[in-house]
């Protein structure tokens, strides 16, 4: 099985952005005027709701999740980030006991950082996760960036055709674009207003009042003529994803 994730190919072609979820506002504030001066754009959440909020509307590179929020613990925050998004995250805590970064590395924290951090040791690690995320695959990612391939399904933009299986699967470009879009990030959820914004930016169609499920429905039914059940999945509540 060949997961190919959305990566930029160097730390030059595009500004990485960074959450901060910090309810210290000092500590928030000093954090990101380090991580300001390695040219990183920076956002700034003061509780567990405002991050998977933010987490929901925007995309980030890396985020710095704080254990000890004002309202929800952060290793349910974490958890509940990486059900949808594989984007890196680095625990910041104040606790000593080993258990709770294990458990935090256990259910998707990538790396951890005990309170108090030296900034420059900080901004060294996240260094580290935009390398092993984003550079270590670049080479693989060039190799295929005219394709996309999950398990039995495989796209070519260069050809524009999706393959299922030994199947050939006609799509329309824009039924096309949704499965190379969902094919980026394999495992993060895409809510719609998301989907709609990539494939149709802000152009309102009038003869379809949700054109995003009624693409959606069409490749679902392209798809099961040949034994693929739900071929994008539906999570309620929060949109779709591949299903292969």
């Amino acid at each position: 099985m060949v997961h190919q994730y959305v990566t930029r190919t160097t730390e030059t072609l595009m500004k990485r952005k960074i959450l901060i979820v910090e309810d210290d506002n000092n500590l928030a504030e000093l954090i990101k005027i380090y991580l300001t001066s390695e040219e990183w754009d920076t956002a700034v959440a003061g509780t567990g709701y405002d991050a998977l909020t933010m987490v929901e509307e925007s995309k980030f590179d890396l985020i710095l999740l704080d254990l000890l929020l004002p309202d929800i613990n952060g290793l349910d925050v974490c958890q509940k980030i990486r059900a949808h998004v594989t984007v890196p995250i680095i625990m910041v805590t104040a606790l000593e006991d080993s258990m709770h970064r294990i458990h935090g590395l256990n259910i998707g924290a990538d790396d951890y950082i005990v309170k108090p951090f030296e900034p420059y040791e900080l901004v060294a690690r996240i260094k580290s996760q935009f390398r092993r995320t984003y550079e270590y695959s670049k080479q693989e990612i060039e190799r295929n960036e005219d394709e996309r391939e999950i398990s039995d399904l495989r796209l070519s933009k260069k050809t524009h055709k999706a393959y299922y299986k030994t199947n050939n699967i006609d799509l329309t470009p824009k039924e096309f674009e949704i499965l190379w879009l969902l094919m980026e990030e394999p495992d993060r959820v895409y809510n719609m207003n998301d989907i709609h914004y990539e494939i149709w930016g802000d152009q309102v169609l009038e003869s379809e009042v949700n054109p995003v499920m009624v693409h959606v429905r069409r490749i679902r039914s392209k798809f099961e003529k040949y034994g693929a059940d739900s071929i994008i999945a539906t999570v309620w509540g929060v949109g779709y994803k591949i299903n292969v």
